[in-house]
């Protein structure tokens, strides 16, 4: 009996409360009018506005604490490259004329053709300075003498 008689108390009291609440949010924001003092806008001054100060800083010759003189980095006139002489590679005769490799392993076997003799290579392995790198059915990427080049398949 007591529950009942706490919920005949507490549930009209719950409802007057957001009632109310409700009530003021609906009025605060059905108003068509912004009331505003008079005398608030009257009364208002802009302030002041002073312009900055400018600065020039001066170039420092010497240190002040150690004494030690700043030496000026003298401009470069003209252009001074230096032409780095690229030793023209000649690769040999390669084509590449496809890819062997089981359906059930990652391990490809690669056909390549060098200079007129067929072999085969497997990624990483090298023969007459021609490391193979990578490669899949379309392509392969070839290394010589520190150059990288790719053949597609013939």
């Amino acid at each position: 009996m007591k529950n009942k008689k706490n919920i005949r108390i507490l549930l009209p009291l719950v409802v007057i409360i957001w009632g109310i609440l409700i009530y003021k949010m609906v009025d605060a924001f059905s108003s068509d009018e912004a009331v505003v003092p008079q005398n608030a806008m009257g009364n208002f001054k802009a302030p002041d506005i002073k312009p900055k100060e400018k600065y020039t800083l001066i170039a420092i010759e010497s240190d002040p604490f150690l004494g030690t003189v700043y030496k000026k980095k003298q401009k470069r006139t003209g252009t001074t490259a230096r032409k780095i002489k690229v030793k023209e590679i000649v690769w040999p005769q390669i084509q590449y004329m496809g890819l062997v490799a089981d359906g059930g392993s990652n391990d490809k076997i690669f056909v390549v053709t060098i200079n007129g003799q067929q072999q085969l290579l497997r990624a990483g392995e090298t023969l007459e300075n021609v490391k193979v790198l990578r490669g899949n059915a379309e392509k392969i990427t070839l290394r010589f003498e520190g150059q990288t080049q790719e053949f597609s398949i013939m």
